[in-house]
């Protein structure tokens, strides 16, 4: 082969890898535009919670508000069969659904919404959140519905997090006034200082 033949058939061999190349970058690009495409005509998700944020239960009781939350898209509709999963802490104070299990999945109706029956506090007091994360056609998004856990046996189910701290106030400042009064009683009246 003589070296014009060769140069001519290396010649061809680099047309044909550039035009290789070039279909690669079409192939490339045009991937990439349909990944943003598929990203704007994916839904916006958002997440109204109706029930249960900051809401102290009662672990006397072992009862607690059942979560529940209206999925909505970017113009406000209620987005009808969303995947919803509510997720509790494994460990510390919380609570479980049925059975023992620390999360629960459940679908929107036509109003959008989602409820996870049947939560019970443990006996742990303090606070924790329940995780949602919500997923349809594609988007998803995720919110927190937090909740404390108390032992008051003066807090009804489901009473907000700033009345149970009142009461919790309430009744560690009267037991201190008792305690104040009984101690002044019974020292006819006068505080001697403390050595």
């Amino acid at each position: 082969m003589s070296k014009s033949s060769r140069a001519v058939r290396y010649l061809r061999l680099g047309i044909v890898a550039l035009a290789a190349l070039a279909g690669l970058q079409r192939l490339a690009v045009g991937a990439q535009e349909q990944q943003v495409e598929e990203k704007k005509s994916r839904p916006k998700l958002f997440i109204d919670i109706v029930q249960g944020q900051d809401v102290v239960n009662n672990v006397k009781q072992r009862v607690a508000r059942e979560p529940q939350v209206v999925v909505y898209d970017e113009n406000h509709n209620p987005v009808n069969g969303a995947t919803v999963t509510f997720l509790l802490p494994k460990g510390g104070p919380g609570a479980s659904f049925p059975g023992g299990q620390t999360s629960f999945t459940t679908t929107t109706g036509a109003d959008g919404q989602a409820t996870a029956p049947g939560l019970q506090a443990n006996n742990i007091p303090g606070s924790f959140h329940i995780n949602v994360v919500v997923s349809s056609q594609g988007s998803t998004v995720t919110g927190t519905i937090p909740m404390a856990n108390v032992l008051a046996v003066a807090v009804a189910a489901g009473t907000s997090v700033l009345t149970t701290t009142l009461i919790v106030v309430a009744v560690a400042g009267g037991i201190a006034g008792v305690t104040a009064g009984v101690i002044l009683a019974t020292s006819g009246g006068q505080v001697s200082p403390s050595k």
